[in-house]
């Protein structure tokens, strides 16, 4: 019954009242592999990492047959920099479930996230042949964009037959994600179209609120960080590493350029990294009793001290730590005069794309957040609006700190940009940056299967071929 209601509160996200429950039982059963393992799952969300793969390891001693605390384990090793422990661990879970397709599905992630395309291909293969189960739409998703198929060869007949046997509304959006990308891959734009709409109508069923009502939250970030805050803030101020924030928004080629950057000597990547949002800003709210970002008003020199703190100990954990530490995650748009703050010798890259093809990238790819500008092309439209009048804003109170680079320019001509972009952060540019697609070092987000592409311009009109879909996608839901 604790043990129960333990799990309830976690899956709540009441994640004190579950640690809480889970030490209780533990108190009267010190070898409960079901406790430790939620605590250890508590540990992975506060991304404490060294702590979740201590009481995951006891939790799969305990639990030798049940596969969720081994794949969690292998999260927790990747959270310490451990990838080659990881793979042990997804291994042997695949070996120990060898019918089922889900540790076949974790083991491809792990390959893809590290650039081994083929041995994706090749095990997601493999899961997909051992029957219909909830995690086959995934694994017909992740197929569909490694895109290794033709007309004469494909998944649809494999989707049209599972969207039959589900009724689960989460499924039957992620097989329309998949039929699109493949319709759109086999050059069918109609059935594409039609399928793109049929996925994020459904997302955005799922979401609980419209990006108009973020309007006041974006106002008040820029009341609360005046251009004057900012007029003297780096006198004094001696900082031994650089943090680098790429930011803008998402489907602009963060994940790129990241790759780009840390193929530099001196550079290295935390990636996409939410301690600003998550842990720093939670620390001074709690600490001020005010919600950001009215928080900002009560900022001492203390609580600044404690914040940079917080975020220096998060790059300490980083394998390697070079003199540029980047954070590739873009919404810390958001949080850029906290940062300059905390960082006054912090250095932001605003990385721009042409909206008509921003929007079709978010509109055509699945997020696991349902965020409303996620799956629906107004919505999208009004986040992208706050985002420029608050980027104004920044360029504005804080013009020697930003550096706007444009996709296009990138991709078109990248010495040129990079190396008038190195020359900004204060370093030269280096030949083997461009050679970032032979690197396997992990890449988690949207882009990790094209990432390990030459550098090239593909990308760049893809939208044009949705152009009037797109239109009328914007104009009619406008109207609705």
């Amino acid at each position: 019954m604790l043990l129960k209601k333990a799990n309830q509160l976690l899956a709540d996200n009441r994640l004190k009242e579950a640690e809480f429950h889970f030490k209780t039982l533990l108190d009267t059963d010190p070898q409960n592999g079901e406790a430790l393992f939620g605590l250890g799952r508590i540990a992975l969300r506060l991304e404490r990492f060294d702590a979740a793969v201590y009481l995951l390891q006891r939790s799969c001693e305990r639990l030798p047959n049940m596969l969720e605390p081994l794949h969690a384990l292998a999260d927790a090793f990747n959270g310490v920099n451990s990838p080659n422990d990881a793979l042990k661990v997804l291994e042997y879970a695949k070996a120990l479930a060898s019918h089922n397709p889900e540790p076949h599905y974790y083991l491809a992630q792990h390959y893809l996230t590290h650039g081994e395309l083929d041995k994706a291909h090749t095990t997601f293969a493999q899961a997909l042949s051992l029957g219909l189960y909830p995690v086959t739409a995934y694994i017909l998703l992740e197929l569909v964009q490694l895109g290794r198929f033709d007309k004469q060869h494909n998944y649809t007949s494999n989707l049209h037959h599972l969207l039959t046997q589900t009724n689960n509304l989460h499924l039957k959006m992620i097989c329309y994600y998949a039929l699109a990308k493949s319709y759109d891959q086999l050059d069918d734009i109609e059935q594409a179209t039609n399928y793109y709409t049929l996925a994020n109508k459904l997302q955005r069923q799922l979401s609980d609120f419209n990006t108009d009502e973020l309007t006041a939250f974006y106002q008040q970030i820029i009341a609360h960080n005046p251009a004057p805050l900012f007029t003297n803030i780096e006198q004094g101020f001696k900082g031994t590493i650089t943090p680098v924030f790429i930011i803008g928004m998402p489907r602009s080629g963060s994940t790129l350029l990241e790759q780009i950057l840390a193929s530099h000597s001196e550079f290295a990547s935390i990636g996409e990294d939410t301690s600003i949002s998550n842990h720093v800003v939670a620390f001074i709210e709690q600490q001020t009793k005010l919600p950001y970002p009215e928080c900002l008003t009560a900022l001492t020199p203390t609580l600044i001290e404690q914040g940079r703190a917080i975020y220096t100990n998060r790059l300490k954990q980083a394998k390697p730590i070079r003199a540029f530490m980047i954070n590739k995650l873009p919404a810390n748009y958001q949080s850029l005069g906290l940062i300059k703050r905390l960082f006054p010798n912090a250095k932001f890259i605003d990385l721009k794309r042409d909206f008509n093809a921003t929007a079709w990238s978010v509109f055509s790819n699945y997020f696991a957040e349902n965020e409303p500008y996620f799956c629906s092309v107004p919505e999208f439209k009004t986040y992208y609006d706050l985002y420029q009048t608050l980027m104004a804003h920044w360029h504005n109170a804080l013009p020697n700190a930003i550096f706007t680079l444009e996709y296009e320019q990138l991709v078109s001509n990248p010495k040129e940009q990079l190396s008038q972009l190195f020359g900004f952060l204060g370093c030269n540019f280096e030949p083997q940056c461009l050679d970032f697609y032979k690197s396997k070092k992990p890449v988690s987000t949207l882009s990790k299967h094209a990432i390990r592409q030459p550098l090239n311009n593909k990308a760049v009109e893809r939208w044009k071929r949705f152009e009037a879909p797109l239109r009328q996608l914007l104009n009619t839901q406008q109207t609705n």
